[in-house]
């Protein structure tokens, strides 16, 4: 069941490589941005969808102009080909990046660092992965030094270290493995980095205590990484699982063992490779056997023989396989097939002495059943001395880890110690500087507050004096509506006087206009049917004399809503300069038109007529402008103060617009005077 061989414990370093790339600055182009854009999203697909993150990586790579970022993809596409098991095509890549990056050592020496340790890094678990743990250990402590020169944060360091760990795991040194875990664990925490390299190097220690037999310790490092599994991609999450699982495979709780081997078992369903599929179904049918069932034990066995393909005919493989199939057959009483794969020739230079412990202890069984106990205890006497040499060799192991650990601790403890010193002598410095920072800062405060209340108390005063410029100028445009509209009336009235000889009625309409403007002048606002009254009383005044010259066409909704508010005059003015300026004396298709509508909470008015339009830059043909021939032009300017005014004490504000026909719809002619008012505009100055 204890598959610790290479292709579990480079699990965890390739997952830590994965996530490891710095974040460009701002300052930097546009490409280095792809790159790391691409790496970020494909950093978790490199091991599941190897060929496509290849494709797009290639792809990618033809549009580049800066070599550094070429090679960057080239260094990640060689990870690909090492998830295909191409490690020829992975070595090849790498090595280009290599030879790249050492002949251009001096230009922008950070990241080409970077780029070098990465590129060794990657190399270290090839020939990990292909049992080469010399190489390995020379191409990643190659890496670790490139790193040392970097002055940005090597964020990619504590990977180098684990995967280092791995290294002396596999070789069974495991002081050195504690120490480079350890190393791992100090240079995460001064980064800063996520949870998700935690999660590597606490599964790592957890597997080193685990083959320390110290269970205690193994299992408070697997629950911290447990808690930040959930941060992690399928690949961690499997290799913990059957770490776990092998942890209480070793303490006896083969219950525990199933229930950790087939999450592991659930999560390689999505793998395209069968490696991992196979070292779990192994596990659980050795856990099987362990727990007395022979038919879910063959299951698993088979299946697993199935899926290792080529790889079962390696002898460590073959060695572990031939002895779970042994333990099968003594589960099920088949002595002969159990003696025949028990006394199997194999290469023991090859094979794991704690599988050949198990073996031994298979064969005493086997002759035990047999009957022939003399070579039961001969076999019996082998296992012991294998598993007193085990045991010694854990204890000097556990030994070494726990001097190694004691040298850490006391370096570390002396830096603190030297750094206490330092801040004892640099307290009070700090303190005269906190003292003096507390100051200024009081002092600008102050400062900044007095320059406030001024400049507050200094608008409070400008406001107060613009609202009272504001009445003031409200009043004197009052004052100057009312004699100019008397006057334009009796300029009206008196030719009909020298035509007709009834007065009456033309006169009694003489003082209502007359009342209603004074009444009006009065108020900012008046109902729009008030508005409206008004301005026909106007017009059938205005136009007594010659009632058909102007054509006034009414399209408002009967009746007008009483909640329709409109400033006093702002409909009559714009009326009356129609009627006074827009048309010829000889234009027999003279017409106003007056329009009004509610939409989305405002209130639409519009005045239209056809005359000869509004030319505000053509003195010659100004019509509603201030060089009328005919008028002041204070009427329009009245109106636009007002509006002004009004707007600074709403929120939504009220719009008043006087637009040529002509330029708006090329075959039309006159003015279009819109006005636009929210219906819950508040009417105060």
């Amino acid at each position: 069941m204890r598959l610790q061989i290479k292709y579990i414990v480079w699990c965890l370093s390739w997952f830590w490589l994965v996530g490891c790339s710095d974040r460009p600055s701002v300052g930097e182009n546009r490409e280095k941005y792809l790159v790391d854009s691409l790496l970020s999203i494909y950093k978790d697909s490199m091991a599941e969808s190897p060929r496509q993150v290849i494709k797009v990586f290639s792809a990618t790579r033809s549009r580049l102009h800066d070599s550094l970022d070429y090679y960057n993809l080239l260094s990640h596409e060689s990870r690909c080909y090492y998830y295909l098991n191409q490690m020829d095509e992975a070595f090849r890549v790498n090595g280009q990046v290599i030879t790249y990056c050492e002949r251009n050592a001096l230009a922008d020496r950070n990241r080409i660092r970077i780029l070098l340790g990465d590129a060794y890094n990657n190399r270290g678990v090839f020939w990990q992965e292909l049992g080469q743990r010399d190489s390995a250990l020379l191409s990643l402590k190659k890496a670790a030094d490139a790193l040392r020169g970097v002055t940005t944060p090597r964020t990619s360091l504590p990977s180098i270290y684990v995967n280092l760990a791995d290294c002396y795991m596999q070789e069974g040194d495991y002081s050195w493995c504690g120490y480079y875990y350890r190393q791992a664990l100090l240079q995460a925490d001064l980064l800063g980095i996520g949870d998700r390299d935690y999660f590597a190097i606490y599964s790592g220690l957890a597997k080193l205590y685990t083959e320390l037999g110290n269970y205690p310790e193994a299992d408070d490092y697997f629950r911290k990484a447990e808690q930040l599994r959930k941060s992690c991609t399928a690949y961690e999450r499997y290799f913990f699982a059957n770490t776990r699982g092998n942890y209480y495979y070793n303490t006896k709780e083969y219950d525990h063992a199933l229930e950790w081997f087939r999450r592991a078992d659930r999560i390689t369903d999505a793998f395209p490779q069968p490696l991992y599929k196979a070292i779990v179904h192994g596990n659980l049918g050795e856990t099987f056997i362990l727990l007395k069932q022979p038919d879910s034990a063959r299951f698993y066995l088979d299946d697993a023989r199935r899926l290792f393909g080529k790889a079962y005919d390696q002898p460590a493989f073959r060695y572990y396989m031939d002895g779970l199939y042994a333990s099968l057959a003594l589960l099920e009483n088949d002595l002969p097939l159990a003696e025949r794969l028990l006394s199997g020739v194999y290469e023991q230079e090859q094979v794991n002495p704690l599988y050949t412990y198990y073996n031994n202890r298979r064969m005493a069984e086997l002759y035990e059943k047999k009957g022939d106990y003399r070579k039961a205890f001969d076999f019996s006497r082998m296992a012991e001395h294998i598993d007193d040499s085990l045991r010694n060799e854990k204890v000097r192991n556990s030994l070494a880890e726990i001097d190694f650990r004691y040298r850490q601790d006391t370096t570390l403890l002396r830096k603190d110690m030297q750094l206490i010193s330092a801040r004892e002598e640099v307290g009070q410095w700090k303190m005269l500087s906190y003292i003096f920072v507390l100051l200024l800062l009081s002092f600008f405060l102050t400062v900044l507050s007095l320059y406030l209340y001024r400049r507050r108390r200094r608008e409070k005063q400008y406001w107060a004096r613009m609202m009272t410029v504001n009445r003031l100028k409200m009043a004197l445009v009052r004052s100057r509506v009312s004699p100019h509209f008397i006057f334009n009336v009796l300029n009206a009235v008196l030719p009909s006087l020298r035509q007709y000889g009834e007065l009456d009625q033309p006169i009694r309409l003489l003082v209502k206009v007359l009342r209603s403007n004074l009444s009006f002048s009065e108020r900012l606002a008046v109902p729009m049917s008030e508005e409206i009254g008004f301005v026909k009383d106007y017009l059938r005044l205005r136009l007594w004399s010659d009632p058909d010259r102007i054509r006034i066409v009414w399209d408002l909704p009967e009746p007008l809503p009483s909640s329709w508010l409109v400033p006093s005059m702002f409909i009559q003015i714009p009326v009356e300069n129609a009627v006074k300026h827009a048309f010829d004396p000889d234009d027999l298709e003279a017409c106003v038109r007056i329009r009004a509508w509610e939409k989305e909470e405002y209130l639409h008015i519009q005045i239209l007529d056809n005359g000869d339009g509004f030319w505000p830059d053509r003195e010659s043909k100004t019509v509603l402008s201030h060089a009328a021939e005919q008028g002041t032009g204070s009427g329009l300017r009245i109106i636009r103060q007002t509006v002004d005014l009004l707007n600074l004490r709403n929120v939504k504000k009220m719009s008043f617009l006087v637009q040529n026909r002509e330029q708006l719809t090329p075959d039309t002619h006159g003015t279009m005077v819109s006005i636009v008012i929210p219906l819950e505009y508040m009417f105060e100055l």
